[in-house]
This record gives C-alpha cells, sequence and structure tokens, in this order.
C-alpha cells in the first residue's frame, strides 16, 4: 500500500467519526429536545442537555459564535420585559390626598350645604384650613338633590341639627344644579319654571335662610356659574336671582361667581386663572361642573366672604381684599375701580371729567407743579420758601 492510499483511509476514517458524533449528537438533541429548550440561556444561547462522553459539546456552537445575537455582539444585556405601572386617574373635580392636621375639640366649624357642588365647595375649603386645628369643615350635601323634585330632602332640618349639635360658626350655601327640569310634587305637580314654580323655589329658599338667621349664624350663598348652552345659562340666572334676594338679610352674603368664570371678552370658556394666577381648566366636560381648580377658586371667593362676615375666625385677621392683586387677576377685571372711589357709590351725580381731581385719580395724569414743591422741576424763586411759598425774610 502507498503513502498516498494510506494517508486516504486515514481522511476517509476521519470524515466518517465526524459524521458519527454529528449522528449521535443530533439524536441525543432528539431525546432531550424538551429539556434543552428548558434550560436555554438567558443570553439566548442554545444549549443542549448531555451526558457521558458528550458532555459540553454543542453541535450548534459554530454557528451561535457566527451569528451571534446582537446584544452579544453590541455586549449589552437581553432586553427586559418591564411592565409599566398604571397611574390610578382622579376624577376632575377630586381633591388631591392631603394631610389634614388634627383639629381641636373645641374647632369652630363651616358648614356647607348642597349638592354635588356644595360639596366640591366644601373640599375647597377644607384643602384651604387643611393646617388650621382651630378651623374644621363640615357637610350637609347630597350629590344629586336640590330643593325640587318629589322627595328633596328636608334641608332646613338638616342643617338645624347641625347647628345645634357643633360650634358653627357660619353656614355656605351652594345648591341649584339639580333642579334643572325638576317639578314640585303637587296636584297636580307644579311644573318647572313657571311663575308658581318661582314662588315656590323662593319660599323654600327663604325658608332655609330663616332657620339659619334664627340661630344667628351667618349665611355665605354661593351662586351658579355660567354654562355653555344659552337656555341653562337663562334658568341658572333665574335661580341666582332668588338667591340674590335672600342677600337682603345683613347676615347673608351672596357671592357672584358668574363674571369670574367668563372669559375676557364675556363669552363662556372652561379655562381661566386659578387661584395662583396660573390659566388651566376650570370647568368639566359637560360645561357645567368644576374641576378642582374651578372648586378651589370658588372656595376662595367664599373664605373672602366669611372673613368680611365674621371679621376674623380661627386665628385669621380680616384684612382689606378688595384690590388686592389676586383678587384682580382672578375675576379677570381689567377696568380700573378709581371712579368708585372718586365719588363712592351712591355717587349718581355726572362727574367734571375736566377737574384736577378726575385728571389724577381717574385718568392718572399728573398734578400741575407748584412753586417750591419738591416735584417742581423749575429751578426755585430766590427768596421763596420751600414750605408755604411766601416770600422770606432775609437771614
Amino acid at each position: 500500500m502507498t503513502v498516498a492510499a494510506g494517508t486516504g483511509i486515514l481522511k476517509a476514517a476521519a470524515r466518517l467519526m465526524v459524521r458519527c458524533a454529528l449522528i449521535i449528537s443530533f439524536c441525543a438533541a432528539a431525546e432531550t429536545f424538551p429539556n434543552a429548550m428548558a434550560q436555554q440561556a438567558t443570553d439566548k444561547e442554545i444549549v443542549v442537555a448531555q451526558s457521558g462522553l458528550l458532555r459540553g459539546f454543542n453541535p450548534f456552537s459554530p454557528l451561535q459564535k457566527l451569528f451571534g445575537s446582537k446584544e452579544r455582539r453590541r455586549g449589552q444585556p437581553p432586553p427586559q420585559t418591564q411592565q409599566k405601572r398604571r397611574t390610578p386617574s382622579r376624577a376632575a373635580g377630586t381633591p388631591p390626598k392631603i394631610e389634614i392636621t388634627p383639629k381641636d375639640p373645641n374647632a369652630g366649624v363651616i358648614l356647607v350645604v348642597g349638592d354635588r357642588m356644595a360639596r366640591g365647595v366644601a373640599d375647597g375649603l377644607e384643602f384651604m384650613f387643611a393646617d388650621k386645628p382651630q378651623i374644621r369643615v363640615e357637610k350637609v350635601t347630597e350629590d344629586k338633590a336640590g330643593f325640587a323634585g318629589d322627595t328633596p330632602p328636608e334641608w332646613p332640618t338638616k342643617v338645624l341639627a347641625k347647628i345645634r349639635g357643633a360650634d358653627v360658626k357660619a353656614v355656605v350655601v351652594m345648591i341649584g344644579r339639580q333642579d334643572l327640569g325638576k317639578a314640585f310634587p303637587g296636584d297636580p305637580p307644579i311644573e318647572f319654571m313657571t311663575q308658581e314654580w318661582l314662588d315656590t323655589y323662593r319660599k323654600t329658599v327663604e325658608a332655609l335662610a330663616r332657620v339659619v338667621r334664627q340661630e344667628k349664624k351667618p349665611i355665605v350663598w354661593a351662586g351658579l356659574p355660567p354654562t355653555n348652552t344659552e337656555s341653562v345659562n337663562a334658568e341658572f340666572t333665574q335661580l341666582n336671582s332668588i338667591f340674590q334676594s335672600a342677600s337682603e338679610d345683613r347676615r347673608v352674603r351672596y357671592v357672584d361667581i358668574w363674571d369670574i368664570f367668563l372669559a375676557e371678552d364675556g363669552s363662556y370658556s372652561s379655562f381661566g386663572p386659578d387661584v395662583d394666577g396660573k390659566n388651566t381648566r376650570l370647568r368639566t366636560g359637560d360645561r357645567i361642573g368644576f374641576t378642582w381648580p374651578g372648586f378651589q377658586k370658588v372656595a376662595f371667593f367664599v373664605d373672602r366672604e366669611l372673613l368680611r362676615l365674621l371679621g376674623g375666625y380661627g386665628g385669621l385677621a380680616f384684612e382689606g381684599v378688595e384690590d388686592d392683586p389676586n383678587f384682580i387677576v382672578l375675576t379677570g377685571r381689567t377696568t380700573s375701580p378709581e371712579a368708585l372711589l372718586l365719588g363712592g357709590e351712591d355717587d349718581d351725580g355726572e362727574k367734571d371729567r375736566k377737574s384736577t381731581a378726575y385728571r389724577f385719580f381717574v385718568k392718572g395724569d399728573a398734578l400741575p407743579p407748584m412753586p417750591g414743591r419738591v416735584d417742581d422741576p423749575r429751578m426755585a424763586v430766590e427768596g421763596t420758601s420751600v414750605l408755604d411759598g411766601v416770600t422770606a425774610s432775609g437771614s
């Protein structure tokens, strides 16, 4: 046998051994395929379960080295599936979670009465007084109830029980939205917005106010806001006129919130300045209710009336707020109140627009310079006193 022939036999034998090894490894992989799938490495390498002489032999290793995963080629760990945390949504009119300072046992009570709007105002006041242990807010509210309907709550009875059971300093009322379209019971029923209905509604409002007044407690009655619907605006205006008529008593204050929820041009807008002066959504999607910033804004103006009525409560001293810059921003007032200050609200006479006082206080014109006064830009005349404008004696 020649050397070439021997070499050929050795090569053939080597090829045969390689084929046998491949066949054996594939058979082992087929027998243990389920276990092999369960033992895949985290970096996506394929590992075949083996035993005996073939332990550690991986027939796919060359392919994996050649076509390694992108993560291994880039030196990055395999991607991990991360479950997104769902942030629980909060309803538009729901207040955020607040920490309330424990209240004193003898804390004065601000009692809030009415429907869903009243509850939102109570939440706003509670937020404002959260760190004041001497003030507590309590509610007598039913979200879907008003004065009208088949079985309205006995509001006077409920309020009277609260007043006599706690140290109530004032009563805040906001009600009316749930009365739209509802008749008063009767035979026949008193239909909505008829003259008889309005008269009945007025008597119901006065009955509640009378109970509170008899207990010598002040009332702050918040009016209803403008909406984006003409018919609802007309109905709310009628109800507001009834609420306002109850404020003829000196212990009842009506809070007119209509204009503060309108745009600068007097049209409806769901947005406006919040209590911090930041433009935000104040009204809910139905364009009647309030978002949380909207309730805070109503509570802001209610609190100002409480201060005016009580002079100071819960350790809060009364301060004038009529021309507070925040008051101007929140109401969207763009006109100056100086004309009223000049003549007073009771002065209906025509003002002299050419007078020095009018030009100074209303128009903002500078006063004419006076000889010798510190704002006189002219040179002082020699021998003239800067105090009285008379010729001084020689010195």
